[in-house]
């Protein structure tokens, strides 16, 4: 290629660049401008668009007319549909002014047109509302049409300044890639978990409960947590939940599971395989049934069947074992259901690992111990950090199975637990009416607990090591 084609074929891609952001810019440039002064009631009328300008009548708003007048009116805060279009304009025209556009241009011509179409549609949702209230049809007009047109103008801007920068920049390209595979999983994270989770915090502020529903809810900041912090039962609650989580995921959902996938993955293949089903059994009866069962385990003579099998080995004490012995069980209970998940996963890992390399310990006159201690359990590191990280967020806002078994008793708070007092603080008729805020506060505290420890167990376990790229890789 001569020097003088150089330059030429240099500037081709930022010439594509800008072309094709103007031919998606300038009209959306209209778009914008006519969906903000547009009036409603005619094309052209000078006092409309007066109202327009002064925030009393907006173009990017839905109402609903009636014989009357005018019944729903978007408010002056309508402006921010066309003045965010506006900003997203500026930002695109100022982009072409430089060489190339930067994957800035893209976000921010894709974040604001999503959040602008969202508001949009709060406004339209909220005509439909008040229309289907007063028996009325929707009438959208013109402005509304051009807003919508606009902001998937910008939509569109921003997807094809992304396309030049990744044509640009492979490693951007890439990434891009994989964010478009992430994103469905990453937006039921939003839905399903983070927006609840500021719900919760919302509710937590308020003193909304079944006595004030119906009342406009009233925002009393910090009260429910100086309540919660002041409750007299707070501590033996806490060292509950501690000693349910500890002594269930120590001994059962992460060390007995543990164990035996281990054994089950050292015997023989069908014989294990047979072995971890009867494990899954716990797991697929039903809650209610299965603590039925245990139920029947406890009770006093005649019924209880361990105080049966006392009776004939000739023991005289056959307590009521959920009285003199609560944690034992509610252990035991939750401990046999937590243990199935685990078994599965680790022997699941556990089959994962190449034969060749027990073959080549073995060859080396390596005992089975020996392979258990150097081989599985350093290659074990994700499957643990995954198990240990799952169950204990599983057992801190499971409640289900004490519930059922001890109600959180006998007594007072004796197996009462974190999770289960602010389903009860919430939902449970034996305090009064169901005081929603303050059970929030309850279960944010739940979620601020899970958070901090899923970061000890990521530090615990190195997960930067783990997920740190081979050096093979890299070379």
């Amino acid at each position: 290629m001569s020097t003088t084609t150089q330059p030429i074929a240099a500037a081709l891609p930022a010439a594509r660049s800008r072309v094709s952001g103007h031919l998606v810019a300038i009209p959306a440039a209209v778009l914008a401008i006519v969906s903000f002064f547009l009036p409603w009631t005619k094309l052209i009328d000078a006092s409309s668009t007066l109202a327009s300008l002064n925030g009393l009548q907006i173009a990017s708003g839905a109402v609903v007319e009636t014989s009357e007048g005018v019944l729903f009116r978007g408010s002056a805060t309508n402006f921010l549909v066309p003045l965010v279009g506006i900003v997203v304009l500026l930002l695109v025209f100022l982009a072409h002014r430089r060489s190339y556009v930067t994957e800035l241009d893209g976000f921010a011509a894709l974040g604001l047109g999503v959040v602008a179409l969202l508001v949009l549609w709060g406004w339209f949702s909220g005509a439909q509302k008040a229309a289907d209230l007063e028996k009325l049809a929707l009438q959208i007009q013109y402005g509304m049409g051009a807003a919508y047109l606009a902001l998937f103008a910008f939509l569109l801007a921003g997807a094809m300044y992304l396309r030049e920068v990744g044509e640009r920049k492979p490693a951007f390209r890439a990434t891009l890639g994989a964010w478009g595979f992430m994103s469905p999983a990453t937006l039921l994270v939003l839905v399903f978990f983070f927006v609840p989770a500021v719900i919760l915090f919302i509710l937590s502020l308020t003193d909304l409960s079944s006595a004030n529903f119906s009342d406009p809810w009233t925002f009393i900041g910090l009260e429910n947590y100086r309540r919660l912090f002041n409750d007299a039962f707070l501590v033996k609650i806490l060292r509950n939940t501690v000693v349910y989580i500890v002594l269930t995921l120590t001994i059962f959902n992460v060390g007995l599971a543990l164990v035996l996938a281990l054994l089950t993955a050292n015997i023989n293949r069908r014989a294990g395989f047979i072995f971890r089903v009867l494990w899954l059994l716990p797991r697929l009866t039903p809650s209610v049934v299965y603590i039925v069962m245990w139920r029947r385990f406890v009770q006093t003579p005649p019924h209880g069947i361990i105080n049966w099998f006392i009776g004939l080995v000739g023991g005289t004490n056959q307590p009521y074992w959920l009285t003199e012995a609560p944690w034992l069980f509610v252990v035991l209970v939750n401990g046999f259901v937590g243990a199935s998940f685990g078994l599965i996963i680790f022997s699941s890992a556990i089959e994962s690992i190449p034969r060749d390399l027990f073959t080549a310990a073995k060859v080396d006159g390596a005992s089975t111990l020996q392979l258990i201690r150097d081989i599985t359990l350093p290659l074990l590191r994700w499957p643990l950090l995954f198990v240990t990280t799952y169950q204990t967020l599983s057992l801190l806002v499971s409640f289900e199975y004490i519930l059922l078994l001890t109600q959180g008793g006998p007594g007072l708070f004796t197996t009462e637990v974190w999770s289960l007092t602010a389903y009860k603080r919430a939902l449970f008729t034996y305090f009064g009416s169901h005081a929603w805020g303050y059970g929030s506060a309850w279960g944010f505290i739940l979620v601020i607990i899970g958070v901090v420890l899923t970061a000890i167990y990521l530090r615990a376990f190195r997960f930067n090591d783990l997920v740190e790229e081979p050096k093979i890789d890299v070379l």
